[in-house]
């Protein structure tokens, strides 16, 4: 593409920050300079897990929380088809992690083969992919979706727990320590349910990373 062809499109449709959705030049990572400069916010949610008679602590971290104008870029990601934006986005991710050694392997919460159909890809392996790039740690899917549930985001809190209950199964997750990757985090149904999966078939730890959390028990 010429460069008069790429100075015609940016002036229609300049790029848009990644994190605050400002019109801006952006660097490579879809930030601009005001974002690139600020340190990373770090968004924290605990969740109680019982498997068997051991009880576990999940913790669930996001660099971002689930408001706009990130939550319309979310959706832009997750739903209309522009997967260009997973590599900035598990930058965010890693951004905030801890030491990559913490973790043996990088696990994505898979969708179902029907909605992996009707979407064209799975919005979470794409970023746990991405996130495996930047951190040198491996990508494994040891998790898969047995069961096609309802769509969760208009359900209660109690629904949603109900919804994905069995919904997913485990391969071997015997002495790994595991980052589980989701998109969005909203009452933690979904992640409760795969680290108990995780749990179950002998994983020594599992915690979560998202690209944004819900703060509060909310179906939006």
């Amino acid at each position: 593409m010429s460069d008069f062809l790429n100075r015609i499109l940016a002036f229609f449709f300049p790029p848009r920050c990644l994190l605050c959705g400002r019109p801006a030049p952006v660097d490579a990572d879809f930030l601009c300079a005001d974002c690139a400069a600020r340190p990373a916010e770090r968004v924290y949610r605990y969740f109680a897990l019982r498997v068997g008679r051991e009880r576990y602590t999940l913790e669930c971290r996001a660099p971002m929380r689930y408001r706009e104008p990130f939550r319309t870029t979310l959706w832009r990601f997750k739903f209309h088809g522009e997967t260009s934006l997973a590599a900035p986005l598990a930058g965010q991710m890693a951004r905030i992690l801890d030491e990559a050694q913490a973790y043996d392997c990088i696990v994505p919460v898979p969708i179902s083969a029907e909605r992996l159909r009707a979407r064209g890809y799975d919005q979470s392996l794409l970023l746990a992919e991405a996130l495996a790039d930047k951190t040198g740690l491996p990508c494994r899917s040891l998790l898969r979706k047995v069961r096609d549930n309802r769509t969760q985001h208009r359900l209660t809190a109690k629904e949603r727990a109900e919804n994905v209950r069995g919904a997913y199964a485990c391969e071997d997750a015997a002495g790994l320590r595991v980052l589980l990757v989701d998109d969005i985090v909203t009452t933690g149904a979904t992640a409760r349910e795969c680290a108990v999966q995780l749990y179950r078939t002998g994983a020594a730890s599992v915690q979560c990373v998202c690209c944004a959390l819900v703060e509060h028990d909310s179906t939006q």
